[in-house]
């Protein structure tokens, strides 16, 4: 149950992440910003970790085939899924681009099982098969709010490719995670490497004049939102390592999948003027809870 439990908490904690988004990116044109701010702070986080419980020894202990699935998950995760995500919700809102982004769940299983022989049950089928069906209800919708200054109007194509892209690289990058992990690597400093790998390849953003430019033009309140999301996002993917530790990939991800259930209460909450809220939005979000309960 362990396992399970984190893949829930890396859940709330995403969409704690994705509240503190969808504010943030309505203040600045360039997302890249976001992403420089809240990808490399989980690196100085992740090594407090690591030095506070005595684990640095561990930061060693990985072969290097483990170096290099831990680097390319935390690449295709952090740098190619998130900008994705980023720019999707910057397009059409937290509720709609994490709905559009769930098309994780079906790649993860599906090469979790394939590739790494994870085991396969009718409960797992059903969970699936329930998350999946509200996924796609809950995206039938073709109507958002943005935002109380703009008016109603359909998805842009754009942000279905966005969005779906997110979804195929965060359903890849697990099965890079795991592969990396291995069966006695520890989970933080596998995250602390996949984070690190990361940070490497965003700096190298910082060689454009453009980016360097925004970064500058960045408002201190969108850079505490952006900063706040960073951490969510830290303690989410946190959770997640430590979840795909102690449980197969093909029951972590459609379990930290119910995000977008977590995101509409949330959104409700604190985001209600700018995101969509109908019966199909909330239906889905009923059948993707009911479908974890067949994965626990």
């Amino acid at each position: 149950m362990t396992g399970p439990l984190f893949a829930l908490l890396s859940a709330m904690s995403f969409a704690l992440n994705a509240i503190f988004l969808r504010r943030a990116v309505v203040k600045v044109a360039d997302i890249s910003v976001g992403i420089l701010i809240s990808v490399p702070m989980a690196v100085p986080l992740l090594f407090l970790v690591i030095a506070f419980t005595g684990r640095l020894q561990s930061l060693l202990n990985l072969t290097w085939q483990g170096y290099v699935w831990l680097s390319l998950g935390g690449v295709l995760h952090f740098v190619v899924g998130r900008t994705l995500n980023y720019k999707c919700i910057q397009l059409t809102g937290a509720n709609i681009a994490n709905i559009l982004s769930r098309s994780d769940i079906l790649i993860s299983v599906v090469i979790g099982i394939a590739v790494l022989g994870e085991p396969s049950s009718w409960r797992l089928g059903v969970g699936v098969l329930l998350i999946a069906a509200g996924i796609v209800l809950s995206g039938l919708n073709p109507r958002q709010t943005q935002n109380t200054y703009q008016a109603l109007h359909r998805i842009p194509v754009r942000a279905f490719a966005l969005g779906l892209g997110a979804g195929m690289s965060w359903g890849i990058a697990p099965i890079f995670v795991k592969l990396g992990l291995g069966g006695n690597a520890d989970p933080v400093a596998g995250a602390f490497i996949s984070f690190s790998a990361a940070t490497a390849v965003l700096s190298l953003l910082l060689l454009k004049r453009r980016t360097r430019i925004s970064i500058s033009a960045a408002s201190g309140k969108a850079a505490g939102l952006f900063f706040m999301a960073g951490f969510m996002s830290f303690l989410a993917n946190f959770a997640r390592y430590l979840a795909l530790k102690l449980a197969p990939a093909s029951i972590v991800t459609p379990l930290a999948s119910t995000v977008p259930a977590f995101v509409l209460i949330f959104s409700f909450v604190f985001n209600r003027r700018l995101e969509m809220f109908n019966i199909r939005v909330v239906a889905g979000t009923i059948s993707v809870v009911i479908g974890t309960l067949f994965l626990v």
